[in-house]
């Protein structure tokens, strides 16, 4: 298949990234279901099996005397704690390489027009893997900023222009971590108001996603199943009276707080985690065809002022290689 044709278009950029995921939606979906679930499970092991200890093990620690020895109870809740721990840092460490690896992915399927071998994509990230790191760390201390109240309109101006680092981190293996926020701010300058406006349509669509599964579960009494589950075991470790009896002290108004409700809030919650993330790699591809649309396009300020000093034919013969 011939190389796919980028467009500096937002809207065939969200089409194009909506078509590419759902025409390899299985392929996505076994990619991404570790990742997710992994980490759902991981939680539901450490939290689950703490409030079985929590529960039962004190009793049966009575009995047989192991309460009289702390390095006991350290390592029991050790032993309890660490197999969920172990599954969810491993899922979760997959998940961000995933957040990196699509970027290569989109890149082989408007080459090829295929999506294979998602391991030697995987590698692209993986053997950077100090470097991603980094890139995080500094993108985590960002959002800690953000997340000041004091700070919001400049986060959410920031966080337009840095939409991009992780595709700048795939293209650009020269970039260190920190230029990635300095490419992408130059990247999407100029392009500020498009790019929100592929965040909002992107967000729609996932929104899509999430409600559509939400319904879903609803029409079979999934939702049911599952929040009878957490009402009669998570819940009873919320403190739901005491929260009801502050919160009337401060509105006598107030709606009362109910072991369904939390136990619908748990369901629903963790339906739109798993969902967003099944549907990681749409944004993903999203930004990816973005920054291929803003870059193969158009030309940085530098390379004009170089192309102007080159003779045409070398000009002329460097762009068809560079389109073929």
């Amino acid at each position: 298949m011939a190389k796919i044709k980028v467009e500096n278009n937002m809207i065939w950029v969200v089409l194009a990234a909506i078509r590419m995921y759902s025409a390899n939606f299985l392929k996505f979906c076994a990619y991404m279901a570790f990742p997710v679930l992994g980490q759902v499970l991981g939680l539901g092991l450490v939290f689950g099996l703490a409030g079985l200890y929590t529960y039962y093990l004190p009793d049966l620690a009575l009995k047989f005397d192991l309460l009289k020895d702390m390095s006991t109870i350290v390592l029991s809740i050790i032993v309890i704690v660490v197999p969920g721990l172990l599954i969810f840092m491993k899922a979760f460490w997959d998940y961000l390489v995933a957040y990196g690896a699509i970027n290569s992915i989109t890149e082989g399927f408007l080459t090829s027009g295929k999506i294979y071998d998602f391991p030697a994509h995987n590698e692209t990230i993986t053997r950077r893997s100090i470097s991603y790191v980094a890139l995080w760390l500094l993108y985590s201390l960002f959002w800690l900023i953000a997340f000041i109240p004091f700070f919001w309109v400049v986060g959410a101006f920031f966080f337009i222009y840095f939409i991009l680092i992780f595709q700048v981190f795939s293209f650009e293996p020269d970039v260190s971590p920190a230029g990635c926020f300095k490419r992408s701010f130059e990247i999407i300058r100029g392009n500020s108001i498009r790019t929100l406006l592929i965040l909002v349509a992107i967000g729609v669509v996932t929104m899509l996603f999430i409600q559509g599964v939400s319904v879903i579960f609803d029409f079979v009494r999934l939702t049911g199943l599952l929040s009878s589950f957490f009402e009669s075991s998570l819940v009873n470790y919320v403190p739901i009276d005491n929260i009801n009896d502050i919160m009337l002290r401060i509105n006598s108004s107030f709606d009362l707080i109910t072991p369904t409700k939390v136990a619908n809030f748990f369901v629903y919650q963790i339906v739109t985690f798993i969902v967003a993330g099944i549907t990681l790699p749409l944004r993903s591809i999203c930004w990816a065809l973005w920054y291929k649309a803003l870059t193969e396009n158009t030309s940085s300020s530098t390379g004009r002022r170089k192309r102007k000093q080159l003779d045409p034919e070398i000009i002329d013969r460097a762009t068809r290689q560079y389109r073929d």
